[in-house]
């Protein structure tokens, strides 16, 4: 057998204490398009740990994990989607619904904020904006639907999720418009269940990666 000089030998033990990256620190993402490792989701937090299986949140516009479709964006006419829902558990007083997206820098953004629906509501048209009231968006600022219009092509994924309460949040002293910070602190204790929609867009092939300017909401056809 070959006997190692202690150069040699020295330089193998260094190569073996470097290894490989330490996995999760590749590029300070956590993974192609992710958010960094520690991301905290604030949406995702608010579920309850126990999923119930038999309360499902549907769209006749776009099936789980499918592309949403380019009317329901910026880039089409910014019209908030059809949904329907069902398996709601026994006990649920009020809704909650909201559509959210984690980005890269690992803000939770809100599409879509919806409070204090009927829980005997099951479904909802394109473009409804009567079925509960409305918080703001922190993508623009504004109390209405925030359709898709991300910085630049490349798939990001959206998550709406339906939140079935045991009794409806107290925001009568929360600051107005209705803030998801503020409803999530209030939904505390009394999620029941929690059902997803999970959709994916992408940009259209050229699209700026300059500031988003993001038009307003179409109201021509609201519900």
């Amino acid at each position: 057998m070959r006997k190692l000089s202690l150069f040699s030998f020295l330089a193998l033990l260094g190569v073996c204490a470097l290894g490989a990256p330490a996995e999760g620190k590749k590029g300070g993402k956590g993974g192609k398009g992710g958010p960094p490792s520690g991301s905290i989701d604030t949406v995702a937090v608010a579920k309850p740990a126990d999923k119930n299986t038999t309360f499902k949140l549907t769209s006749p516009a776009v099936k789980e994990g499918e592309r949403l479709p380019v009317e329901f964006t910026g880039d089409g006419a910014s019209a908030s989607p059809p949904l329907a829902w069902t398996g709601m558990p026994k006990g649920t007083q009020s809704l909650v619904l909201i559509m959210h997206h984690l980005d890269p820098e690992g803000k939770t953004k809100i599409y879509w904020l919806m409070h204090d629906i009927n829980p005997q509501t099951t479904n909802v048209a394109k473009n409804a904006t009567d079925f509960g009231k409305m918080g703001v968006s922190t993508v623009h600022g504004r109390v209405e639907y925030a359709a898709p219009h991300s910085k630049g092509p490349g798939e990001k994924k959206y998550v709406l999720t339906l939140f079935a309460l045991s009794a409806k949040p107290a925001l009568s002293k929360a600051e107005s418009p209705i803030t998801v910070d503020s409803l999530l602190a209030a939904m505390k204790g009394k999620v029941l269940a929690a059902a997803d929609l999970n959709v994916l867009y992408t940009r259209p092939a050229g699209a700026s990666d300059t500031e988003e300017k993001r038009p307003p909401r179409r109201e021509e056809g609201a519900k």
